[in-house]
């Protein structure tokens, strides 16, 4: 089941805690303030992020995973041991573009359902991400279409691609271009990425944005009002990623082979 939480990377940094408390009565008191106050669930937090001037769910996000490079895998022989360095890149990364697209989702829809009117900043934010994902938006208005859009990829899923295109991390591409996805330009080139998450982050707007997956995007958003997204369903739907007629069952291959593997790496925002 597809569960997401809004991830670490949202927290405060060392560098901008609360100073220390130096009084003993303050400190005790605010320790049980702490204790009785009860944690907000992600939905909960979106609502109550919804109700208020909004603060743009994905500030501050992009620190987490731009240093994280590629290291040279055929120095490690083939297997497992080469199958685990790839995916402790990789799925760190996957997480938190996908905790992100989980997060502005879960914001969509809190407003989608308030009642008070939007304020001026949350609709200029709706409007960036109609732009962003590729779609005319009414105003003051969350379409059902742009919810479709704006949702993760099963984490499983993402990573069997990742390692079909790149040969788990050691293709030409993979290595000078961080390609992991064997994704082209328009003109036909081969893209090129300044980092690995640019990549995973480029092949999720691909599959959210581009026209060939709108019946991806569809089944996607039907299994998730369910409660369970399985990357079997979505995978056997991209038979217009590759030209090879087999694509999808060789993904499936992957998948039966790795998932466990790929899970094992997951932290606290599986896909």
């Amino acid at each position: 089941m597809m569960r997401y939480e809004f991830p670490f990377f949202l927290r405060l940094s060392p560098s901008r805690r609360w100073p220390l408390l130096t009084t003993l009565p303050v400190l005790s008191l605010f320790l049980l303030a702490l204790v009785a106050m009860p944690p907000l669930a992600a939905s909960q937090t979106a609502s109550l992020t919804a109700s208020q001037t909004v603060r743009p769910v994905d500030a501050g996000y992009e620190s987490l995973a731009n240093a994280a490079a590629l290291p040279d895998l055929r120095q490690l022989p083939a297997g497992p041991q080469r199958k685990d360095a790839f995916l402790e890149v990789l799925v760190p990364i996957v997480e938190v573009e996908n905790s992100l697209l989980a997060a502005r989702g879960e914001w969509l829809r809190a407003l989608a359902q308030r009642d008070t009117p939007w304020t001026t900043v949350e609709r200029k934010r709706v409007a960036a991400l109609c732009e962003d994902y590729a779609l005319e938006c009414a105003p003051g208005e969350v379409s059902d279409l742009l919810l479709k859009r704006v949702a993760p990829v099963p984490l499983e899923m993402v990573a069997v691609q990742a390692v079909e295109e790149s040969g788990w991390g050691t293709s030409r591409l993979a290595r000078q271009n961080n390609n992991l996805f064997g994704m082209r330009a328009s003109s036909g080139r081969y893209q090129s990425f300044d980092s690995v998450q640019d990549a995973v982050r480029a092949y999720l707007k691909n599959l959210n944005t581009h026209g060939a997956y709108a019946e991806l995007r569809a089944r996607r958003a039907q299994l998730a009002a369910q409660g369970n997204v399985p990357p079997e369903a979505l995978i056997t739907m991209l038979n217009d990623y590759a030209t090879r007629a087999d694509y999808p069952d060789v993904l499936l291959s992957l998948l039966r082979t790795n998932a466990e593997r790929i899970r094992r790496h997951a932290g606290d925002t599986p896909a």
